[in-house]
């Protein structure tokens, strides 16, 4: 039996197998790839991997499943999956929205894994969130599987739609407050690369000062600023024009939003 089969082998699918192989935490030998077009399936077995189009020997051949696909896509990928008891074996998911509950009753006695890793993970500096639905033996190899392609980070699964914005969201999120910036400098004559180094480079080095610093962001935050100074005046510009609340706004629509689809 392999110890690991990966349905859905797209961007995420391939960062994670990536981050695996790099962590030599399974062997190609280990692993078994499920595609749905010849022409991938071809390139991943030139590289030594093993593969197959059809669902159904994943579900019969492997200990540890990832399902790396689209949510739409659920049901079609798991036709014949009630034809195995995954008593002892795991499900991982990926897939935004699709509570434990629904992807159990497709896996007879599985161990349930659902995670939200965020596009960082491309890059293996991803942010992923891990809850799973009964206490198992799996849990370790999971965590160490996407500490791989980054950090995870155990939650409760009721904890899913609250902390998305958090992770699976705050990409998006960040790259907009940096284009914002970054096209601004350059209205007003900075060249798009230097914009763009200068303001990447401190939204970084800021977010390791908040993550090494003792003090308050608050205290941070007060720690930029002089009185009558330049940080003090934009600063009372974002307050004045509702910053805090529009980020409230979004916060809480990517969550709304996020139940909605997980109901």
């Amino acid at each position: 039996m392999y110890k690991l089969g990966i349905i859905g082998v797209g961007k995420m699918g391939n960062a994670i197998l990536e981050g695996i192989i790099r962590a030599k935490i399974y062997s190609q030998a280990e692993i078994l790839l499920c595609f749905n077009n010849k022409e991938t399936q071809m390139k991943y077995e030139a590289m030594g991997y093993n593969t197959t189009l059809e669902n159904k020997y994943i579900f019969k051949d492997c200990e540890m499943i990832l399902l790396a696909i689209k949510p739409q896509n659920f049901i079609d990928a798991v036709i014949g999956s009630k034809d195995y008891d995954f008593n002892k074996r795991c499900i991982i998911s990926i897939m935004a929205g699709l509570k434990m509950e629904k992807i159990a009753k497709e896996f007879k006695n599985a161990n349930i894994f659902r995670l939200m890793p965020n596009t960082p993970a491309l890059i293996k500096e991803g942010v992923t969130t891990v809850c799973f639905n009964k206490e198992n033996n799996y849990t370790d190899k999971v965590l160490e599987i996407f500490n791989s392609i980054g950090k995870a980070y155990i939650i409760t699964e009721d904890q899913m739609d609250q902390t998305l914005p958090l992770n699976g969201s705050m990409p998006a999120y960040l790259f907009l407050f940096a284009k914002a910036f970054i096209e601004i400098a350059v209205k007003n004559g900075v060249s798009y690369d230097t914009a763009k180094e200068l303001c990447l480079e401190s939204i970084i080095s800021s977010a390791k000062l908040v993550l090494n610093s003792n003090d308050s962001i608050d205290t941070l935050i007060n720690n930029v600023c002089s009185k009558g100074g330049t940080t003090v005046k934009g600063l009372n510009e974002l307050y004045n024009n509702n910053f805090i609340k529009a980020v409230e706004e979004c916060y809480i629509a990517c969550m709304k939003r996020s139940i909605e689809l997980s109901e």
